[in-house]
């Protein structure tokens, strides 16, 4: 115990050097272990499902028809489940948004309408009661309801005999049957529902709406899966050439599925938080190999007096463990911290609620740590042991060794890295600026957003009626100036893409099919989006959706955007042309009435693609996004919003209230996050690395004290000594620099798959990398050099 307090009290005569070090394991150890605990939270861990590998994706495709996936009809997925020889079972649904009014006030619901056999595929027992029955998943069988987790905690708190109990969803009485426990069955459903479709959908095998998953027999591969859908369709084809011919089925991953688009940005973090542990550990290395060679003179005197090597020796790593356990106390704190932090900044990622701490991650950069702790502390303290005694004190400690060369190279590692980081970081930064600032094709100031709980089982001409009365109430309201609304706002990635044929032209392909993306919209939509109406006129009032099928309502009515006449239109005026769908080349043709600007539909990187911007009639969407422009501030109106839809139908939930603007910002979120926290890890990187120069020209400058007063009386100046040391940081800094731009380049390929708008060699963002180096470089370097030039030769040359 006595050898370890003479330990701790060699440690506290250095504080600099204890705190340095500790600061640096902890940051290294801290932040590799947080984002290592998000990775495998979402990338790694195999699903919570017994035999998660065997959980698939099922998705229609047409090769033909360029559609790559597509949701699947009803009659088809029972098809593939009677003939199939790789399935236990397939399994499909559909989500949709709908008002519950079981309490005193309407609130929204995220409902998933299930197929027979859903939860089977997934395994999951319920916490409490037990899931559909074979009668309740048919039509016309009884309304029952298995509710989540977190709707049973939150509007129930966990009360046991929720079993039994009614919720009342769109007007219609549901009896909850189960709860599902929480993590496995989703956070992003509150209810699920039997889909209980009906007879004549079931024989609709046109009629695609459903996302299918489906669970292998033991031992099958997803190719084999792919293969056995694959020949099942091709027999569909022969049988049913009108709806069936030229599709097939697409097998995927299931958890690749889930964490798809996400794989490049948490790599890329995790990438560089490694970089920048490996950038902690090099600059612990240079502290140990600084602070041991200006103790060399201290080992040796200790040996000097009747110590032995092995006491020297087994004194330094004391005060290593104990160095390396404040760093690994210090660093578990700051991931915990971190951990959470970043499950709240990432609590939109799929399975975000499985971040948590991670041990194994803490043990592997606590072992890194401490190896390079051990090793930087053990081999000089064997050096300073192994060398002769009067030529150790006659040196004082400041004699020059190989260690600096290896110093010198770990500097240098250290600035190669930061270049790498910092140029990653610069270009991060200049992508999401373009980013941020590309030409939308709308306008999304004083406009806001928001839903209107209805479901798809609803009567559609009641809800159309209901859509109606609200839109002409907002365009009412003072201060609005137009009101409309659509399936889908732009931005979000929700796309809809269908083949089209264009009257008298013909398109890229040789059957004349044009691949376009959809939205349905209503009067007064472009306008309130902020879109410019280029040519033609905007979609007409249309009465809301007639359920006599005797009554198919007006003929429908298109506009398309610029992109889609640019390049499909041959420089023609495309108002009072044709357009069929290729699904249907017997249903009523589409006039097109007019020509919409082009705005950013799919995601902001992706250039405006051709859209067709269909005339909804009211009720053709349950719960569209409704859009709503003001004169003034688009906040100030978002409180009118409920008491205006409430004057209307009081048992509507309104949702996603928020401006159209923080539709776009979310839209950045992932790649801003992503921009900060490489930036975060840079600019730590560059201050370890400054830090790391700083400790190596310090020590060469004590190491050659006796050479400098030597040179200084023979009458060398002191601005000539300053660049004496200068010089030779100098040469050390180009290295790095060179051996950074040099990773740089390798990293070009991967750089580019994040970035846009920008070249991963871009000249300016590398230009301004190396400045910023070279500033902090000057920096570490000033104080070592103006203490060597102010250094006093006889002083100098009487201590040695």
């Amino acid at each position: 115990m006595k050898q370890w307090i003479l330990a701790w009290r060699a440690l506290v005569r250095r504080p600099g050097f204890v705190s340095a070090v500790v600061a640096i394991l902890a940051l290294g150890i801290g932040a590799n272990t947080a984002i290592f605990s998000l990775v495998d939270a979402v990338l790694l861990k195999p699903l919570p499902y017994p035999n998660p590998d065997r959980l698939v994706t099922v998705m229609e495709a047409s090769p033909s028809k360029n559609e790559s996936t597509s949701l699947i009809a009803p009659a088809r997925l029972e098809d593939w489940n009677r003939r199939n020889r790789t399935f236990e079972v397939i399994a499909a649904w559909y989500s949709e948004n709908i008002t519950d009014t079981s309490g005193p006030e309407p609130q929204r619901l995220a409902a998933r309408r299930v197929s027979p056999r859903f939860f089977s595929v997934f395994g999951v027992k319920p916490v409490l009661g037990r899931t559909f029955t074979r009668d309740e998943e048919v039509d016309g069988g009884p309304s029952s309801a298995v509710i989540s987790y977190g709707l049973w905690e939150r509007q129930y708190n966990r009360d046991p005999g929720v079993i039994g109990r009614r919720l009342v969803l769109e007007g219609r009485g549901f009896t909850i049957v189960g709860v599902m426990p929480k993590g496995p069955a989703g956070t992003d459903v509150d209810v699920w529902i039997p889909a209980q479709l009906a007879a004549g959908l079931m024989r609709n095998r046109d009629a695609r709406f459903l996302i299918g998953v489906g669970r292998m027999r033991p031992g099958v591969t997803i190719a084999q899966a792919q293969e056995d859908l694959a020949r099942i369709q091709r027999d569909l084809g022969r049988e049913f050439p009108q709806s069936d011919q030229g599709w097939s089925a697409v097998v995927g991953d299931f958890k690749e599925a889930r964490v798809a688009g996400y794989h490049r940005a948490l790599f890329l973090v995790l990438g560089a938080v490694g970089l920048l542990l490996l950038i902690a550990v090099a600059n612990v290395a240079g502290l140990m190999l600084t602070q041991l060679q200006r103790r060399a003179r201290e080992l040796a005197i200790r040996s000097s007096i009747g110590g032995t090597r092995t006491q020297v020796v087994v004194g330094v790593m004391r005060e290593v463990l104990l160095i390396t356990a404040a760093g690994v106390g210090l660093g578990c704190l700051l991931a915990a911290w971190l951990v959470d932090l970043l499950a709240h900044a990432f609590d939109t990622l799929p399975r975000s609620a499985a971040i948590q701490f991670d041990w194994r991650a803490l043990s592997f950069a606590a072992l890194a740590g401490f190896l390079a702790v051990a090793l930087c502390g053990l081999l000089p303290a064997l050096q300073a042991t192994r060398s002769r005694i009067s030529s150790a004190l006659s040196q004082g400690g400041r004699g020059v060794s190989g260690q600096h060369k290896w110093q010198s190279s770990l500097v240098a590692g250290q600035i190669a890295i930061t270049v790498l980081l910092l140029s990653s970081a610069g270009l991060m930064l200049r992508s999401y600026r373009n980013l941020s600032h590309v030409d939308l094709g709308f306008d999304p100031d004083h406009a806001i957003t928001f839903h209107v709980g209805a479901g798809w089982s609803e009567d559609r001409t009641h809800v159309g009626q209901m859509q109606t009365a609200i839109l002409a109430e907002l365009e009412r309201t003072p201060g609005v100036e137009s009101a409309g609304d659509t399936n889908f706002l732009p931005t979000t990635g929700a796309t809809l893409r269908y083949q089209v044929t264009l009257e008298g032209l013909a398109g890229a392909s040789d059957s004349g099919h044009l691949t376009i993306g959809e939205r349905s919209i209503s009067r007064g939509y472009l306008a309130a989006l902020g879109t410019p109406l280029i040519a033609g006129q905007d979609c007409p009032d249309l009465p809301p959706v007639s359920n006599d099928p005797r009554n198919p309502g007006p003929p429908p009515k298109a506009l398309v955007s610029r992109r889609f006449a640019d390049m499909y239109g041959n420089g023609q005026n495309l108002v009072g042309r044709h357009l069929r769908w290729v699904d249907q080349p017997l249903g009523a043709p589409m006039d097109i009435i007019g020509i919409a600007g082009n705005a950013r539909e799919d995601t902001l990187d992706v250039v405006p693609a051709p859209y067709l911007y269909v005339c909804m009639a009211p009720g053709g969407w349950p719960d569209p996004e409704y859009v709503v422009r003001t004169h003034g501030d688009a906040r100030a109106l978002m409180q009118q919003i409920r008491p205006i839809v409430h004057n209307i139908d009081r048992s509507r939930a309104v949702f996603g209230l928020q401006s159209v603007r923080d539709v776009v910002d979310q839209s950045l979120e992932t790649p801003g996050l992503n921009m900060r926290m490489l930036t975060g890890f840079a600019i730590a990187a560059l201050l370890l690395a400054s830090v790391g120069l700083y400790g190596l020209v310090s020590l060469t400058v004590g190491a050659r004290t006796r050479e400098i007063g030597v040179r200084m009386a023979l009458g060398a100046a002191a601005p000539q000594i300053a660049w004496h040391v200068v010089s030779g940081a100098v040469r050390l800094v180009a290295a790095g620099v060179a051996a950074g731009l040099v990773l740089t380049f390798l990293a070009e390929r991967v750089l580019r798959a994040v970035l846009f708008g920008v070249s991963p060699m871009d000249l300016a963002t590398l230009s301004a990398t190396v400045l910023t180096l070279t500033i902090a470089s000057a920096l570490a370097t000033l104080a070592p050099a103006l203490k060597a030039a102010r250094i006093d030769p006889l002083e100098a040359i009487r201590t040695e």
